[in-house]
């Protein structure tokens, strides 16, 4: 990425990250609330919620020159916490029983299993309280009724595709069989639903027209493809999991190629969109990283 989007890029995870303490607060002291906190903040890349800001960003500019994305910040926030539930439920040892998460104990080995149990739970039910709660904030920071409706009801519908997708996965390793189309679908499940539904959500925070909000969700779904097949390769040549994925079903240059030509995808998009240089060179940045 240019230095510019480089930049822009860090002031947005910043953002997060303040919004995320701010609404993470340790005020009753329980256990629980550590976990959240341990599992939400100081890591992870944030992807989902630069997208809803950025989104936000591009839309905006119409009514605010260089674009605003102070309603989408609460937005951001609450995709973020919905991703932390995710992966706090995902190490779970009824689940992938992972016991380190981004180089430190996950969850429930920090803590416990019921209380990363809770944590997971928790964090999902503030994330649509925190979208709920913007519509009380400053004028400048608000959202309307007729955003926070679809806004919910679509980062709840990427959560139960998320969910069907962690399901499938299960299935998928207990059977040991899986062909490259099932997986395919079980990543545009588990990977690109909260992808796409933060493109989405950030699109209507800036009330963009409804063909927007389709193209908006295109650029999440091929961008979590590339993401995902990436981060398979990653894998695959350190030699980090033993699971099924496009380069172990396929060869790592059938995979190559797969997330260059999702990456494609993202990048036409991107080129359609209004000031859409950022999230086109945010697509070609993934591809090419190393972690």
């Amino acid at each position: 990425m240019t230095q510019k989007h480089e930049q822009r890029f860090a002031e947005y995870r910043e953002v997060i990250e303040k919004e995320l303490a701010q609404a993470l607060h340790p005020a009753d002291g329980l256990d629980v609330m550590q976990a959240m906190r341990y599992s939400t903040l100081g890591g992870g890349k944030r992807i989902r919620g630069v997208l809803a800001l950025e989104f936000c960003r591009i839309y905006s500019a119409k009514s605010a020159p260089g674009g605003d994305v102070r309603k989408a910040v609460c937005v951001a926030a609450a995709i973020e916490m919905i991703q932390a539930f995710s992966l706090v439920h995902d190490d779970l040892p009824c689940m992938d029983d992972d016991d380190v998460r981004r180089g430190k104990p996950s969850c429930h080995k920090q803590f416990s299993e019921a209380t990363a149990l809770l944590a997971g739970d928790a964090l999902l039910a503030n994330s649509f309280n925190t979208v709920a709660a913007a519509m009380f904030l400053p004028k400048s920071e608000r959202l309307k009724p007729e955003q926070v409706v679809p806004i919910i009801s679509t980062l709840s519908n990427a959560t139960m595709e998320m969910i069907k997708g962690q399901q499938l996965d299960m299935s998928y390793e207990k059977s040991g069989k899986i062909t490259h189309d099932e997986l395919i679908g079980m990543y545009n499940r588990k990977t690109c639903a909260l992808i796409s539904a933060a493109c989405v959500c950030g699109a209507i925070t800036a009330d963009a027209p409804d063909r927007d909000l389709h193209m908006a969700r295109g650029y999440g779904v091929a961008l979590g493809l590339a993401f995902q097949i990436t981060d398979d390769l990653i894998d695959f040549e350190t030699e980090k999991s033993g699971k099924k994925t496009i380069p172990v079903l396929s060869g790592s240059e059938k995979a190559v190629e797969l997330s260059r030509e999702y990456t494609d995808m993202a990048v036409k998009i991107a080129e359609k969109l209004p000031n859409g240089e950022f999230l086109k060179e945010l697509a070609l940045s993934l591809i090419s990283r190393e972690s």
